[in-house]
């Protein structure tokens, strides 16, 4: 179920998705019916619960997306129940060693691949041959968030498992001090992109600003999270009202 994504990324081509952070599986099918390869649901930062989470999966499914999600720790039972919810890739955040990618990659494989737990969830449903295909098909994405993991960002990809690097420019600039958009900041996030090139693995970082797309995939950054439903909801909202009051 990941292979548009896999194909594009390996041809050297981008992956556009969004992240969802409204708590709505409706607001995630009308997200994958305008055309998002992925969406993920961030499960990190807002409200969502394991029930609502499979909602959600099977409203991006239905529209021929992607589901991923992003989790909230590196508990190999968090991971494997969300997997097992359905999700075909994860987001982990708070990734700055090897040593915690490797454990991550060994949650999210099945024996002898890994460690990850055999039960009948959703998951299951997927595929009749789940259980043999998952540790090929399904995403290990580490995000990468204050400068210990920029400065292992090439190790972290090297790491035999690890499928994409990912930035979370929001919380390294808050480890750095600095603002979004620093010049060390810019610095960081250049360098993160270099490590996980010389190891041969894409990467790729949250773009709030839609127009900022095509100056972040001419350098190099492919698996690009456009904005999410939240901030399209509060964009279109704001913008509508301002046009009202204007007339």
């Amino acid at each position: 179920m990941t292979e548009p994504i896999k194909e594009a990324l390996a041809a050297g081509k981008p992956s556009l998705g969004s992240w969802l952070n409204l708590g709505s599986p409706l607001a995630a099918e009308v997200m994958a019916a305008a055309g998002y390869s992925w969406l993920v649901v961030d499960a990190e930062h807002t409200a969502f619960d394991m029930s609502l989470i499979a909602h959600t999966f099977r409203a991006i499914e239905a529209r021929g997306a992607v589901p991923l999600a992003r989790i909230w720790d590196h508990d190999p039972v968090t991971i494997g129940r969300v997997l097992d919810a359905g999700a075909c890739g994860l987001v982990i955040p708070h990734v700055s060693t090897p040593e915690q990618a490797r454990s991550i990659v060994s949650a999210m494989r099945y024996p002898p691949a890994g460690a990850r737990s055999q039960g009948t969830g959703r998951c299951v449903t997927l595929a009749d041959d789940y259980r043999q295909r998952a540790n090929d098909w399904l995403l290990c994405i580490p995000q990468i968030e204050d400068l210990e993991g920029i400065d292992n960002a090439e190790a972290i990809a090297r790491v035999d498992g690890v499928d994409i690097g990912f930035l979370g420019p929001g919380d390294l600039a808050l480890s750095m001090g600095v603002a979004a958009g620093d010049p060390r900041h810019e610095e960081a996030l250049q360098r993160f992109r270099e490590g996980c090139a010389r190891a041969g693995v894409p990467c790729g970082l949250p773009v709030p600003n839609p127009a900022d797309v095509p100056r972040r995939l001419r350098e190099g950054f492919l698996f690009i999270d456009i904005a999410s439903d939240l901030r399209f909801t509060d964009a279109a909202a704001r913008g509508a009202l301002a046009q009202a009051r204007a007339g």
